[in-house]
């Protein structure tokens, strides 16, 4: 029986990267809570910029929020630099998360994380949208800055 072992295994450049986090980039403004009427994807105000090393390397993006509707759901979908979905179209009537946080009198708890290729070494914003089915919808708990907004969004970039 043999074994191999090697200390490690490197690309042609010599550089020993793939496939490990090289950066993790959080949002941390307190933002009052976003509300709004609209059922059409808007900004909330929320987001997180992250500036690759490596234009292959593949972002993670996690959002977790609490929202609520006053007579609908909540859907919630992520743009890169504000002007593409990337839950694939600006008309995608469902958006990363679908239908969520159906709650007339309380909070829910929403999550949705989604893998880019934003195939570039720029600075690249990730924006949260948000649009309601019907009524008013609210994204992050607080109305004023005073208290945490229950809003966390972060980029990982991972090595290709």
């Amino acid at each position: 029986m043999s074994t191999l072992r090697v200390d490690s295994i490197q690309d042609t450049t010599g550089t020993d990267n793939q496939g490990k986090i090289l950066q993790v980039v959080n949002d941390t403004t307190l933002r009052a809570r976003h509300s709004s009427t609209s059922t059409v994807f808007i900004d909330t105000g929320f987001s997180v910029t992250i500036t690759p090393k490596f234009a292959n390397s593949k972002i993670l993006i996690n959002v977790t929020a609490t929202a609520s509707s006053t007579t609908h759901y909540v859907y919630i979908d992520i743009y890169r630099n504000g002007t593409t979905s990337l839950s694939g179209s600006a008309t995608n009537a469902n958006g990363l998360t679908g239908p969520v946080a159906n709650s007339v009198a309380g909070w829910d708890t929403v999550a949705t994380f989604y893998e880019d290729s934003p195939n570039t070494t720029s600075a690249v914003t990730y924006n949260i949208y948000a649009k309601t089915a019907s009524g008013t919808l609210y994204f992050g708990l607080d109305t004023n800055v005073v208290f945490p907004n229950q809003v966390y969004i972060s980029a990982t970039e991972i090595a290709q």
